[in-house]
């Protein structure tokens, strides 16, 4: 029956085709043997600079580069990218993760650095700051073109932005565009590292991107460096870029200094566990460090910190899982004075420390 049904029905179409061809006959000598030409267009020529996004890439191609970092024997052993952020000094801004030894974490000490018209240079490296994710690297300043920096608290959610960089190492100069989805994003680099001010992107962002530059093309300046982007449960468009503010204050220290100095307790730690914390009498949500260790002369045993003293806040800021002591710390200073929430015998005390270098 089914066989009989699909041969009623094929008849049927197959005679309405035969139908309306032969109602319409064409003769396919006739025929067209090449497309229309395009309609002429009415408005104002079409021009480039007005097109928002090219208009960018033109701007800001040429001050965007591909990292090579090479073993001392030569060979290649990654890629990434940056961006000139100084012209007359000949610096250059990347991720740290671009210019460490693959296997080690240790800094490279070899790099080429290839602009958008294939000139390939060397760069030596400047400084670098793993707990931001900020490098800075310097090449001959001849025939430079620095890109701004914004003001990174300045651009919406919602803007558009283009982010540039060597897709996978090997397609140099690939744009991609999208919007701000969001700021001041958290984000675990780490176990132990936690990149802060975030700004989160849906725009294409690939291995190989990492350290080139996000531009809000209403400006054509630019508020942050690609870095890293999230693929957890199947997720698509969640890339999350530096804050241009963050590279600002970090680039500027490397550049005068070679490397970020940041005020120290004088401790050794561990995580409070649900079991420490019952050990020392604490509710086992209690979160925060048990101080393991002081370091004599430091500015912990000025302050009289002790061994097994748990530490929950430094000034208003609670130390856990999102709040690694090391994150926090990152934020503060040689000779500020932070104020520490310890708990001890049960007992909770506020200690003043005047932190050190």
């Amino acid at each position: 029956m089914g066989i009989l049904i699909g041969a009623i029905v094929g008849g049927g179409a197959g005679g309405y085709v035969a139908r309306s061809t032969t109602q319409v006959p064409v003769n396919i000598l006739d025929t067209p043997t090449t497309l229309p030409p395009p309609p002429a267009v009415s408005a104002a020529p079409i021009s480039i600079a007005n097109d928002q996004i090219v208009g960018v890439v033109k701007e800001l191609l040429p001050s965007v580069v591909t990292v090579v970092n090479k073993l001392p024997n030569d060979t290649p052993q990654s890629s990434g990218s940056g961006f000139v952020i100084d012209a007359a000094r000949g610096f250059i801004a990347t991720n740290n993760h671009v210019i460490e030894n693959v296997n080690d974490g240790n800094a490279s000490t070899n790099f080429d650095v290839i602009f958008s018209d294939d000139r390939t240079v060397k760069a030596k490296l400047v400084g670098r700051d793993p707990l931001t994710d900020i490098a800075v690297l310097q090449v001959p300043s001849q025939g430079l073109k620095a890109a701004t920096l914004a003001n990174s608290d300045d651009v919406p959610v919602g803007a558009t932005v283009v982010a540039i960089g060597s897709a996978l190492g090997t397609f140099q100069s690939t744009v991609t565009t999208g919007v701000v989805s969001a700021k001041g994003r958290r984000v675990p680099e780490s176990p132990t590292v936690f990149l802060e001010d975030l700004i989160q992107t849906d725009a294409a962002i690939n291995s190989g991107n990492s350290g080139g530059p996000l531009i809000w093309a209403a400006t054509k300046q630019v508020v942050g460096m690609n870095t890293l982007v999230t693929r957890a449960n199947n997720a698509e468009g969640l890339g999350f870029s530096i804050s241009s503010n963050t590279i600002r204050t970090i680039a500027n220290e490397l550049i005068a200094n070679g490397r970020v100095e940041r005020g120290v307790v004088g401790i050794q730690y561990q995580e409070v566990t649900p079991r420490a914390a019952v050990s020392l009498g604490l509710p086992p949500q209690t979160s925060g460090i048990i101080i393991t260790q002081v370091i004599s002369g430091s500015p912990a045993a000025q302050a009289g910190l002790r061994p097994r003293d748990v530490v929950t806040k430094i000034n208003d800021q609670q130390i856990d899982i999102q709040h690694p002591l090391q994150t926090v710390m990152a934020k503060f200073k040689p000779g500020q004075k932070v104020a520490l929430t310890v708990i001890r015998d049960g007992k909770q005390q506020i200690v003043d420390v005047t932190l050190g270098r």
